[in-house]
């Protein structure tokens, strides 16, 4: 009969453990860790604040819509999860500064 060491570790046990940390690592942190933004000042201010959430909107979109490309299957729930969040995120701080906007009486910068 053949001798099984437990302690040694298969390559692709050991392949397994390195993809699930790079799926990890590939990600960044959530909406979360952030706090929230404090109200712009100005009108100039809520359009550069609303070009970047929309900017970060079109990113995190990307990642939900990419999800599939990733190679393990729990990957590619995470990152739908994470891509879907930080668009809602981005579609709630985009709705605050357009309110913002049109409260300031700022010239409209939708397209």
């Amino acid at each position: 009969m053949r001798e099984v060491h437990s302690n040694v570790v298969r390559p692709w046990a050991l392949a397994l453990i390195v993809a699930t940390l790079a799926a990890g690592c590939a990600s960044g942190p959530g909406p979360a860790g952030r706090p929230p933004a404090p109200a712009p000042a100005d009108c100039s201010a809520v359009a550069t604040e609303i070009a970047r959430v929309e900017e970060a909107r079109r990113a995190a979109a990307e990642k939900h819509e990419g999800a599939w490309k990733a190679v393990i299957p729990f990957a590619v729930a995470a990152r739908y999860a994470s891509g879907k969040a930080a668009a809602g995120e981005a579609d709630r701080q985009l709705s605050e500064l357009h309110a913002e906007s049109h409260r300031q009486g700022c010239a409209s910068e939708r397209g």
